[in-house]
């Protein structure tokens, strides 16, 4: 009974119909839009954030069958959730009300002045209030400062090792961007970016997170979707997470302050390089073949652009389903 219950489920999802998938680069003749598009500068997070990493040690296991039933690695997920909560709360304290606001505007300028086709200007801000939101919920009071999830939706729905702290971001998220559209009637084509800033699972580096799109209103699908994640990481980072913390939260948080103004610039300097990229432009730059490989914050992939700052690369990671440009940088400590 339970394989033909996995086989039934498994062919009515197969049943479903295919969307067509966002390109990972615009296309020449598709750059220019007339109206200009309007473009949200979302920031769903009011705080740093923190973040994990389950998907080598929790697999999702039993296939659908497996997904409908077993809970449990979303239970060690909230618990790590906390664990994070825990271990960054000196960190978090002490840049309480980060003004990354100004910062993500300011990198979102620096775009538009190097790729005026994306979108006219100025752009709409809108900043929410997720981590309130998970502070809310009773079933996160041991803590959860996540933002971003571990795992993308997954082929029946959310992941099993989604925290709350991550489904109430992507919750504002889509509320924000609905509040967008509202403020904007009758738009033929709309440009996002969602920022999110957050400590690495190891505490060893800052992250700032772009999501890049372009859609038309009310469609499925976006047109075009691409994530780029700027990192500064320490140059002699400690393998102990609370010593990590305690250097980040020196000094009132300046080193921490310090990096998160560098990653939120580095997205402003070097995405429209990724934007100018067009399908061929696309191609080559994610060859490994063409490129050399650089490494940096975890990842690894063939190297775009490199200068005096680091070294801008394409990463992607089966385990955690990411696809996207990755900068390094390194800030002294």
């Amino acid at each position: 009974m339970a394989v033909r219950l996995a086989i039934a489920l498994l062919a009515a999802v197969c049943a479903q119909p295919v969307l067509a998938q966002a390109q990972p680069f615009v296309p020449a003749a598709q750059r220019a839009a007339e109206p200009a598009r309007p473009l949200a500068v979302i920031i769903a997070q009011e705080e740093l954030a923190t973040s994990i990493q389950l998907g080598r040690i929790v697999p999702n296991e039993g296939g659908i069958l497996g997904a409908l039933t077993n809970r449990r690695p979303e239970i060690l997920a909230q618990n790590a959730a906390a664990k994070a909560h825990g271990f960054a709360e000196p960190l978090l304290s002490t840049v309480a009300g980060f003004n990354a606001r100004d910062l993500a505007l300011a990198a979102t300028e620096q775009v538009l002045a190097q790729t005026p086709w994306l979108a006219s200007a100025p752009p709409q801000v809108y900043v929410g209030r997720s981590m309130a939101m998970t502070g809310e919920n009773p079933m996160a009071s041991r803590g959860d400062s996540t933002v971003s999830m571990t795992f993308e939706i997954g082929f029946i729905g959310n992941e099993a090792n989604d925290t709350f702290g991550a489904l109430s971001w992507t919750k504002e998220r889509a509320r924000l961007e609905k509040e967008f559209l509202a403020a904007n009637p009758g738009t033929k084509d709309v440009a996002l970016i969602s920022w999110r800033y957050q400590l690495a699972p190891d505490f060893t580096n800052m992250q700032v997170i772009a999501d890049i799109s372009i859609g038309t209103p009310g469609a499925a699908q976006r047109v075009y979707e691409q994530q780029f994640i700027s990192i500064v990481k320490l140059r002699r980072p400690s393998f102990v997470e609370e010593e990590n913390v305690a250097i980040w939260a020196a000094n009132d948080g300046a080193l921490a302050r310090q990096a998160l103004t560098m990653a939120f610039a580095r997205v402003g300097e070097t995405l429209p390089a990724v934007l100018a990229l067009d399908k061929q432009g696309f191609a080559n730059a994610i060859d490994p073949k063409r490129n050399p490989r650089a490494t940096g914050g975890n990842f690894s992939g063939p190297q775009l652009l490199r200068d005096d700052k680091g070294a801008v690369f394409y990463a992607k990671d089966g385990d955690q389903r990411l696809k996207a440009f990755v900068a390094v940088q390194t800030i002294d400590n």
